[in-house]
């Protein structure tokens, strides 16, 4: 077994550039005689933080924050991001999480061929196999979010998706993700400041602004807080 470990290690790390962590499982406990059995289940690329620092929150005045998240996955500063798409609160209807993940499939292929990234924050899990529960996109439909922000709101609160394959993956590529309840005091979310600027896009459901300059993001792992601002 450990030189299979060894091999697939190897190649993984060989066929990603990058070190790779695995998951495997084997049954061991087969008839006398028989091969025993080495299952290869999952491969993911492990991505070194930018500097893996912790900030001096203390002394960060976090009231003046877009997003401040007491809960987060991630690692470091992410730099180069202006946009921000967002679900309107208001017009949020768990009804309609598959049409909010169509709408946000069309706006990231579009940030795509711009080569942009952006922040994404929405109600609900997102990623949920469940459309009850949150909003039911894939990886390839927000390929280009570069901070996922998953907000309960007060009518609309479930358990975040942390330790899900979907996440584990999402920050194992370098992205950041974050949970929180403003409406219980959990963190912080700005929408007011971001409704009442010029949107570059807007409909029923979603939103999406730009600033003119690079937002300032960065993701506290040892300390699990993260701020846009």
């Amino acid at each position: 077994m450990a030189e299979i470990l060894s091999d697939l290690l190897a190649l993984g790390e060989q066929e990603m550039r990058t070190p790779v962590e695995i998951e495997f499982a084997v049954n061991m406990d087969v008839p006398y005689g028989e091969d025993r059995v080495f299952n290869f289940l999952q491969i993911r690329p492990i991505v070194n933080g930018q500097n893996g620092q912790s900030l001096e929150w203390e002394e960060i005045d976090t009231s003046e924050a877009l997003i401040y998240a007491e809960s987060a996955l991630g690692l470091g500063a992410i730099e180069g991001v202006s946009d921000i798409v967002y679900v309107r609160r208001e017009a949020f209807d768990k009804a309609h999480t598959q049409q909010i993940a169509a709408e946000i499939r069309k706006l990231n292929a579009g940030l795509r061929a711009q080569q942009r990234l952006y922040v994404l924050v929405g109600p609900g899990r997102w990623g949920s196999s469940d459309p009850w529960l949150g909003i039911p996109v894939r990886w390839t439909d927000i390929s280009e979010a570069r901070v996922i922000v998953e907000c309960g709101l007060e009518n609309f609160r479930v358990e975040s998706s942390q330790g899900t394959h979907f996440f584990q993956n999402l920050v194992s590529f370098g992205a950041g993700y974050l949970t929180i309840n403003p409406f219980m005091g959990d963190g912080r979310f700005d929408q007011q400041r971001l409704d009442a600027m010029p949107a570059v896009f807007e409909n029923e459901y979603l939103r999406h602004v730009r600033f003119p300059e690079p937002l300032y993001i960065y993701i506290d792992g040892r300390k699990n807080k993260g701020i846009v601002r």
